[in-house]
């Protein structure tokens, strides 16, 4: 669950802000909860009673504590919390290095810049490298960058990865929900493929880094390539 704090005075510049971050998050389908705040000292609050945010979208200059105030009280016990900062001038920038913000959007906010923000934080802080599958009383722990594609066959699932073939007792679906969305995309009724070893997509058929290839079902074709482009979009 991704969890994002906006922090802003102005009622309509906060509502706008939580819609948007809310809009950016289900085009990504990640799973997340957004909680809005009118004042710097109703957030840390929050914090202090122990609310845990990955991500914290601050007004910079606010009645009361500012933004980047709260900012600096964070950094001094909290490292891993990322900071974006809103503002409506570009003149506080030199500020905020020490705080280390992912970016500053300047106000009104752009959706698209506000996604690019979002989608850098998720790359770089919050991507599991790892994918842990349950099934039959095992427990199969694989580095998901390992796994080209998942293949359904023999009444389970085989993931091919880069070192060889892993057999499933599991069907293609409960694969599907086990791995991550942002990496995994059904593009068949038997194929399960992972974005980052595709080397080309030509047609109906997926070529991959590897050298294998897999085929794209019809009625995936539209949902494949609208999440393909997203992928590309975000590295």
């Amino acid at each position: 669950m991704y969890a994002v704090a906006v922090c802003e005075d102005q009622k309509d510049t906060r509502e706008e802000a939580a819609a948007l971050c809310g809009e950016v998050l289900n085009d990504l389908e990640i799973e997340h909860r957004i909680a809005a705040f009118s004042s710097a000292e109703d957030l840390e609050t929050q914090l202090l009673s122990g609310e845990r945010f990955d991500l914290l979208c601050l007004d910079i200059l606010m009645g009361g504590e500012s933004g980047m105030e709260l900012a600096k009280k964070l950094r001094m016990t909290d490292d891993r919390t990322s900071i974006l900062f809103l503002t409506g001038s570009s003149e506080y920038l030199k500020d905020g290095y020490e705080v280390r913000p992912i970016q500053y959007l300047l106000k009104p906010v752009k959706r698209e810049e506000l996604a690019r923000a979002i989608e850098t934080d998720l790359r770089l802080h919050h991507q599991s490298k790892t994918v842990s599958i349950h099934v039959g009383g095992r427990t199969f722990v694989l580095p998901i960058a390992d796994i080209l594609y998942a293949e359904s066959r023999e009444h389970g699932t085989v993931l091919h990865t880069i070192h060889g073939e892993q057999f499933l007792p599991c069907s293609l679906s409960q694969t599907e929900e086990t791995l991550p969305a942002e990496n995994f995309c059904r593009c068949h009724n038997s194929f399960l493929v992972n974005f980052s070893h595709i080397r080309e997509v030509s047609g109906r058929t997926v070529y991959l880094l590897e050298g294998g290839e897999v085929s794209i079902g019809r009625r995936y074709m539209v949902q494949f390539q609208n999440r393909f482009v997203r992928y590309l979009n975000r590295i």
